[in-house]
């Protein structure tokens, strides 16, 4: 009986020995949300690049270009947090601003068969279909 109590006694030392070892190791904190915010929209923000560098258009026009897409995914994770969101609004500003082209063709194009149709009489060089 001394050695199954013997063995009890070492695998409960050895057991508490490793619960205080990883109480030392495993010490949790408080972050702040806005920090938890950042962190996820960083990681979006770099998938989302990834993501788009994975395109069949876009892995063409940089071989097209000379860039080898494997270099060009290094250098994108070698980026920082703030230059990535910086790409990302810039490209927003760039889509914002292809839509605003959009939008005043469409509106001139509905103007423009609405005079045809003699709802509005806005420009002068069309004639109203009767």
């Amino acid at each position: 009986m001394s050695l199954v109590r013997y063995s009890k006694t070492a695998l409960a030392f050895a057991l508490a020995f490793q619960l205080v070892a990883v109480g030392q190791m495993a010490q949790a904190q408080m972050i702040g949300t806005d920090s938890a915010i950042q962190r996820e929209t960083a990681e979006m923000d770099r998938a989302y690049l990834l993501d788009e560098l994975k395109r069949d258009e876009v892995r063409d026009e940089m071989i097209r270009l000379g860039v080898s897409p494997d270099e060009a995914e290094a250098r994108l994770a070698a980026l920082s947090d703030a230059e990535v969101a910086r790409m990302i609004s810039q490209a927003d500003k760039e889509k914002a601003g292809a839509g605003v082209v959009g939008t005043l063709a469409t509106i001139f194009i509905i103007l423009l068969v609405t005079d045809l149709l003699c709802f509005t009489r806005l420009f002068n060089f069309t004639r109203c279909i009767r």
